[in-house]
């Protein structure tokens, strides 16, 4: 299994970190004392515009404020602490992360109808596919508003999309208060009783998980390609899935002409461009499918659609941007994870002393669309009963809808 938070890929896809380092300290208050001295100093030097909706006053009292209870506060609270202040900026790409580490050996999904266990350790299979209800004993939806003001969001999409993946990471549960110690008690709805199980961190590629679903749509079936697609002959439909703004060992403009080689030599009535997933990279990457596209007979808005989410984030959102105002397809999903106006192109402080990660934005994307969100043309909220059985209304909406040829 993967951990949904994507880290490792974020930080993969940047080009390093940049400029000097902190002092390095020999004991435990120079460490925090330093990396808190550098943040202050360099993220506001280093991002396009720290301070354009935070108050600058604030930011340096409160960091102030965490440098004088270093010695009060757990290693935990102070990256609670410091997580808050970064988040405070109001920028999805500007963000804290704890270094990798152990977690809590269970996956969830935030569905219309609550957060379920959508995968978990084999020795907690029992939980998978229930709704998470309490956390050590406090109810999920007090958890959820003690993250609200720790995790770097624009909107309520991009909260959802986080939510789930902080509720697994240690130091967060265990900064908030909410967790004390190693276990972590988790609370599920089961029936007319709830089923608590205890939870002790792990090395999450090192575990065998029971997953809630195994018969997978589509877009659940090649989450480890950056982009593939698949002819549908039935229905005469081509479903394309971007999961990242990237190249392959087979680059994205070599992997382009052969889909549309396909698509030319094929009866193709639609045409699906899935970017659900894709949590961005780099926009100029699907310049080429862009063009193309704009050229194409299935350029229409009963042959072209394009699914986004909540996970469609940064450079993906730029290319969801770029075919709603170049092309006519038809938008269902969810709304994006970011906003269509934001800052990006990021760059990386790495605090030493700490192990912690801060990504800051070096550029200002403005966009024609404007709000907090891209919003589909159609709404479609995932339901845990289709996750279940392995069904994605989306896809299924679109290959009944008549195409207009």
């Amino acid at each position: 299994m993967k951990r949904l938070l994507g880290i490792a890929l974020i930080i993969a896809l940047l080009t390093g970190c940049d400029g000097d380092l902190p002092k390095t300290a020999d004991n435990r208050h120079d460490a925090w004392a330093y990396d808190l001295e550098f943040l202050v100093k360099e993220l506001p030097r280093r991002h396009k515009n720290l301070f354009f909706q935070l108050d600058k006053g604030s930011f340096y009292r409160k960091a102030e404020e965490i440098k004088g209870n270093i010695d009060e506060l757990t290693d935990a609270e102070l990256i609670v602490e410091l997580s808050r202040l970064v988040a405070s900026v109001g920028d999805a790409h500007t963000a804290l992360y704890p270094k990798s580490g152990p977690l809590y050996p269970v996956f969830f999904y935030w569905f219309k109808e609550g957060i379920y266990a959508v995968a978990a350790a084999e020795e907690h299979g029992e939980v998978v596919n229930l709704e998470l209800k309490t956390i050590n004993g406090q109810p999920v939806e007090e958890v959820l508003g003690k993250l609200r003001d720790v995790i770097p969001h624009e909107n309520e999409a991009g909260f959802k999309s986080l939510a789930v993946d902080y509720l697994l990471i240690p130091a967060i549960m265990q900064g908030l208060g909410i967790v004390a110690g190693d276990v972590c008690h988790m609370g599920f709805a089961a029936e007319q009783w709830e089923k608590v199980i205890a939870l002790r961190p792990v090395e999450m590629d090192k575990v065998k998980y029971v997953q809630g679903s195994t018969k997978l749509p589509l877009y659940r079936r090649h989450g480890n390609l950056y982009y593939w697609y698949e002819y549908l002959p039935e229905e005469r439909t081509l479903y394309f899935q971007y999961n990242v703004c990237g190249n392959m060992e087979r680059p994205f403009r070599e992997f382009c002409e052969e889909m549309f080689t396909f698509l030319e030599g094929n009866v193709v009535d639609k045409l699906i461009v899935d970017l659900r997933l894709n949590r961005g990279g780099n926009s100029l990457v699907m310049q080429p499918f862009i063009s193309r596209m704009q050229k194409s007979s299935l350029n229409d808005p009963d042959r072209l659609y394009v699914i986004i989410g909540r996970r469609t984030f940064s450079s993906a959102i730029l290319n969801a941007l770029q075919l709603k105002e170049s092309t006519a397809a038809t938008f269902l999903g969810e709304p994006t994870g970011g906003k269509p106006s934001h800052y990006g192109e990021v760059g990386i402080l790495s605090l030493k002393n700490t192990g912690l990660t801060v990504t800051y934005s070096k550029k200002y994307f403005k966009s024609s669309v404007e709000g907090e969100s891209l919003y589909p043309d159609v709404l479609m909220e995932p339901s845990i009963l289709d996750y279940k059985m392995g069904q994605d209304p989306v896809v299924d909406w679109i290959l009944a809808r008549p195409p207009r040829v």
